[in-house]
Order: C-alpha cells, then structure tokens, then sequence
C-alpha cells in the first residue's frame, strides 16, 4: 500500500502532537445551575469549553488583552481578575480587566485557549500563552513552537477544519477525545 506524501505529513503530525502533549490535562469548568425542584436543589454541570490551569485560571493566568495591546502575552494578576465563560481571568491591569468586560468574546482565544492544531486532530491539548498568533482579530494558541509551525504550513485550511471541528468537541472532556 502506498501512502501519499500529504497523508504522511497529517499521519506524523498527529503523532509529534501526541507524543508531545507532556503537559497537564486541562482542568474542567463547573457551571452551578438551579435544578427547578421542590427544594431547589443545585446540580453542578461540568463543562470543558475553557482550558483551565490546575488554579482554575484561564490562559495559564495571562492577560488576553495585552496580546493585542502590546503585541506580547504579559502575565495577569489576581488584583485584577474577571469571571466569565465558568472561567477565572487574569489582566496585567485593571484597564485591561475593563476592556475585557466590556467585549470578552473579542480577547479570549479561540477554541478556549486548548492549542489550535489539537483541535485539527479532534483533540484538547493544552495551549501554551507563549506559543500565538493572532490571524484576522483572532487570538489563536499552540502546544509549542515545532506545532505553530506545522500548523502555519496550511494556515487557511486549518482554521477551516478548527471551525467545522470545534463545535463537536468544544462540550467533550480531553479523555473523551
């Protein structure tokens, strides 16, 4: 049987991904909902949408907006935080913070911060906040550099596999995948 040369790159790919994701798995989201009972009991429903670190913070505790208004990822603080999306942010200031509140679905990364290509792959790897590109307003992280990379070779149809993909598995937990 022979295996064409696009075959073969997509094949090693998904094995350089695999066998490079060393990092932690991500930590699942609870999303507290009311359950309409008698005694108005509360269901905790989980929800893996955002990637979240072991401190439950989204990005790795990085500040999305400084992404866009310094070029560079800067590192949030807990003086400035902000929830939204069953998700702990974290902002360099408390003008970022601000302007995050304001429009959060034009900061946040895409895909919950989980590294882009993984989601190529039908995976949920973690995104490194130092490894990103922003493409057409769009905050996108990686798993490392050698996966940006790979992923860059084919910019257009990779985001166009990322948008038919991630709504299968934005709701699935990374074991589930």
């Amino acid at each position: 049987m022979k295996i064409s040369a696009a075959c073969f790159a997509t094949m090693t790919t998904g094995l350089l991904l695999i066998t490079s994701c060393t990092g932690r798995a991500p930590t699942p989201t609870e999303e507290t909902t009311t359950v309409s009972d008698a005694d108005e009991t509360t269901a905790t429903e989980v929800s893996y949408k955002v990637n979240l670190d072991e401190e439950g913070r989204a990005l790795h505790g990085y500040d999305p907006v400084s992404y866009f208004a310094t070029g560079e990822p800067k590192a949030g603080s807990e003086e400035h935080q902000y929830e939204w999306d069953n998700a702990i942010w974290y902002f360099e200031t408390a003008e970022n913070r601000d302007e995050f509140a304001a429009n959060p679905e034009k900061y946040a990364p895409e895909n919950g911060g989980f590294c882009t290509f993984g989601v190529v792959l039908s995976k949920k790897f973690d995104g490194d906040p130092n490894v990103w590109t922003i493409y057409k307003d769009r905050l996108y992280v990686f798993l490392n550099e050698e996966v940006k990379g790979k992923f860059l070779q084919d910019q257009t149809g990779n985001l166009t596999k990322v948008k038919e993909i991630w709504p299968q598995i934005a709701d699935k937990s990374p074991e589930e995948l």
